[in-house]
């Protein structure tokens, strides 16, 4: 196994494109700070600025068109990020990192801040699989989405954001991965992160210090801004209003939120567009719908909204793992995917997790003195995660996104027997591997599991046959939300056609995972940007007209 590297520190941070661009006078408007109702008007309103919103942005902002961004997060950038996880989650992520279905079963790692989750996810980018584009043209209708015509797009957000196999040092945890598999006779791959110029920090899920992650905070956003686009931060979509009809969106009435982020200030804002992107995620997106609403006539909204459930499994060894350093993700394994039909028992990917005192500190029910070891020993835990491909099964219909009393989302996700089953046969994959990768130790992550963990394989195996897979007792997280304002040919079947675009809503476009009509099996950020980008240049010519609409180079 690759013994820990030291990784050098950069002595300063590069360039903060947004303290030079606000200086050179970009339309950045923190809605905290607003006194008074407005109400502006646009080409083009963008609801969110993660991989779909800022992707759209770029494209449409380079075609000459006034664009409009809403984020309810704030604005951090790199001159912001400082590696501390106390100030991180509260300020970038959903619910302070602690959102979580509505029974409590799995939390949910979902950006909340300038460039979404591209801002805070761990790089990790993959081309849908063909199986997957293959299903969506059998049931959904989507016969555009082939492999043939999907991979230029997805080859040009490559180009533009740095998406290449990883020629790096692997770091020790990933290398359980690799080592345990390949002891086990099974197949892994690498990992290709969308990075330039990385520095291998650890700590790409707080924000990266150096920009070497090639968010829309750093890549398409700055452009969109350096061409003219207004951004709003701090300010929530509450609701759209609608003609008599109900076909066609007539503004979007946003909140002003109060410095902290978490409550409206009092104050409106009323944006009005020619045409509406969406881009709020599978859990936002739905909601903002439901508050508005919105025609579902046939009952499909914020319906079949699917997560990647995840177990981890963690490994003590007797060297150090030191899981808080190095490119966080860069070994995979779709041994477990390969080896079982789409539309069977649903498999799984094999990833790791980086591992940082506050998550572990907080991961564990151990009390007192264990506890104490526990972070005594820190850098001699490694984890792998799996996560379960579900939505390809006729009964796996996912979860619901739920209004609460607040007007705020939930996610109703049932878990059903099948998924758990093939839960529990990830957590016993996974030990497998850290056991083949010489673990000393491995742990389960489950309520009823040993305390102080298992010392063999044998005996590993036979606890998690024993142990109830019941939502609440296994622990599980999902940082991939699908689904939920589904595509599909048939509007029967989904919310939006294969371009985006809402059935009955004739000015709204939705670019997000959202649309996707099935769970993927594998990291959705390359997926919402290949789609993102066919679907936008379809957008400009369709409705304004403007051809050449394109994904642009990267620039130098």
């Amino acid at each position: 196994m690759p013994i820990p590297q030291v990784i050098p520190i950069p002595s300063r941070k590069p360039i903060d494109p947004w303290v030079v661009g606000k200086r050179a006078g970009w339309k950045v408007i923190d809605a905290s700070t607003l006194t008074a109702d407005r109400t502006v008007t646009f080409d083009v309103a963008i609801i969110g600025t993660g991989a779909g919103g800022g992707l759209t942005a770029e494209m449409l902002a380079a075609s000459g068109l006034k664009v409009v961004l809403i984020e309810e997060g704030p604005l951090k950038s790199s001159s912001d990020f400082n590696m501390k996880e106390s100030e991180a989650y509260p300020a970038m992520y959903q619910e302070n990192l602690a959102r979580r279905t509505i029974d409590g079963g799995v939390g949910i790692l979902q950006g909340r801040t300038v460039g979404g989750g591209t801002t805070v996810n761990w790089a990790t980018s993959f081309r849908t699989a063909p199986q997957v584009l293959e299903h969506w043209q059998r049931v959904y209708g989507l016969t555009e989405y082939t492999k043939a015509k999907m991979d230029p797009w997805f080859a040009a957000v490559e180009r533009r954001l740095g998406i290449k196999p990883w020629t790096g040092a692997i770091n020790a945890n990933n290398g359980i991965l690799s080592t345990g598999l390949s002891r086990l006779g099974l197949s892994w791959g690498i990992i290709s992160p969308n990075v330039k110029g990385c520095a291998a920090l650890g700590y790409c899920g707080l924000g990266c210090p150096i920009n070497a992650k090639q968010s829309m905070l750093v890549t398409s956003l700055p452009v969109a801004m350096s061409l003219g686009a207004t951004l709003y931060t701090r300010l929530r979509a509450q609701n759209y209003t609608f003609n008599t009809a109900k076909t066609a969106i007539t503004g979007i009435v946003c909140d002003a939120l109060d410095p902290s982020g978490l409550r409206p200030s009092g104050r409106k804002v009323t944006i009005k567009a020619r045409h509406y992107v969406q881009a709020t995620s599978a859990i936002n997106g739905p909601a903002l719908l439901m508050r508005s609403g919105a025609p579902d006539p046939h009952g499909t909204l914020g319906k079949r909204t699917f997560l990647h459930p995840s177990a981890s499994v963690g490994g003590f060894y007797n060297n150090d793992i030191a899981a808080h350093a190095g490119l966080p993700q860069s070994i995979y394994s779709d041994a477990y995917l390969d080896d079982k039909p789409l539309t069977g028992t649903p498999g799984w990917k094999l990833e790791v997790a980086p591992l940082h005192p506050v998550l572990v500190a907080g991961g564990p029910t151990y009390f007192g003195e264990q506890h104490a070891t526990l972070m005594k020993n820190f850098n001699k835990y490694g984890v792998t995660i799996s996560f379960v491909r579900d939505g390809f099964m006729s009964e796996s219909v996912g979860g619901s996104v739920v209004l609460r009393a607040d007007g705020s989302p939930g996610l109703d996700y049932p878990l059903s027997a099948t998924v758990l089953e093939s839960i529990r046969q990830s957590i016993k994959s996974q030990g497998a591997v850290h056991f083949a990768a010489g673990a000393q130790r491995v742990f389960i992550g489950h309520i009823d599991a040993a305390t102080a963990g298992y010392t063999d394989n044998a005996s590993f195996q036979a606890a998690v046959d024993a142990l109830p897979m019941v939502s609440g007792r296994v622990r599980l997280n999902s940082a991939h939300q699908m689904g939920g304002c589904g595509m599909s040919a048939d509007p029967t079947k989904g919310v939006v056609n294969g371009n985006g675009r809402h059935h009955q809503i004739t000015n709204l476009s939705v670019h997000d995972a959202s649309v996707f009509p099935t769970s993927l099996g594998l990291n959705p950020q390359e997926t919402i940007w290949g789609i993102t980008a066919r679907n936008t240049a379809k957008l400009a010519l369709d409705i304004y007209g403007i051809r050449n609409c394109t994904v642009a180079a990267p620039a130098d």
